[in-house]
């Protein structure tokens, strides 16, 4: 691959730093099944995934109100937090190569909570690699949007030639695109290969630690 000189890595967090999908899909069972809602398989639930919080849950109740939505996302991330996030684990090479790449700047846009990454990258001793931590919560926006990216470039003065996107899904890909920076896509993440390929990102890498092949 060819090198490209960056000083500053945004990652998205499920699907490309976290295989948090089985968890999450064990909170919404319990969710429903506790709130009486109708069954939803694990399959169903996982096509839900990627979107941010609100689309997964309004999607496992088939319920478009938003107090109706806020309750059932209360009772989420109640088991979440008390069973799920104990479960959360990183892929292979993600945490020694994030530490490797001590020297470059690395930031978080997911459209997931806040809270839930901030838990899950303090209980890994992870938490201080990062400069900004943008959630579905309490990012400026959310992707494909690309103010949340741009937002981070300006207050730390990196040229958006010098910024690398990384995510899982094409919409991470398309989020890059728009905010004008490179974007490296996975393929062991949520968004199948071919899918990627068509979104046609600068790199595609299969494993996180071939990151280092990329940067120089």
């Amino acid at each position: 691959m060819q090198k490209k000189p960056i000083d500053l890595i945004i990652f998205d967090f499920d699907g490309t730093l976290t295989n948090s999908i089985p968890p999450a899909i064990d909170a919404i069972q319990s969710m429903i099944k506790e709130l009486g809602y109708p069954y939803k398989t694990k399959e169903e639930i996982n096509s839900y995934v990627g979107y941010g919080e609100i689309y997964l849950v309004e999607n496992s109740i088939d319920k478009k109100d938003m107090k109706t939505i806020q309750q059932a996302m209360d009772v989420y991330f109640g088991y979440y937090k008390k069973d799920g996030i104990k479960n959360v684990t990183f892929y292979p090479n993600v945490i020694n190569t994030l530490q490797f790449l001590k020297e470059k700047k690395k930031a978080i846009i997911s459209n997931k909570r806040y809270e839930l990454m901030k838990i899950i990258l303090k209980d890994h001793g992870i938490e201080d690699l990062f400069i900004e931590v943008f959630g579905g919560d309490n990012a400026p926006c959310l992707k494909p949007d690309p103010c949340a990216i741009i937002k981070i470039t300006n207050e730390n003065k990196i040229p958006k030639e010098r910024t690398l996107f990384v995510g899982d899904m094409t919409i991470d890909v398309e989020t890059g695109k728009n905010a004008g920076v490179a974007t490296c896509a996975v393929t062991y993440g949520f968004d199948p290969i071919e899918k990627l390929k068509r979104s046609n990102p600068d790199y595609l890498i299969d494993d996180f630690s071939q990151l280092i092949e990329i940067l120089s």
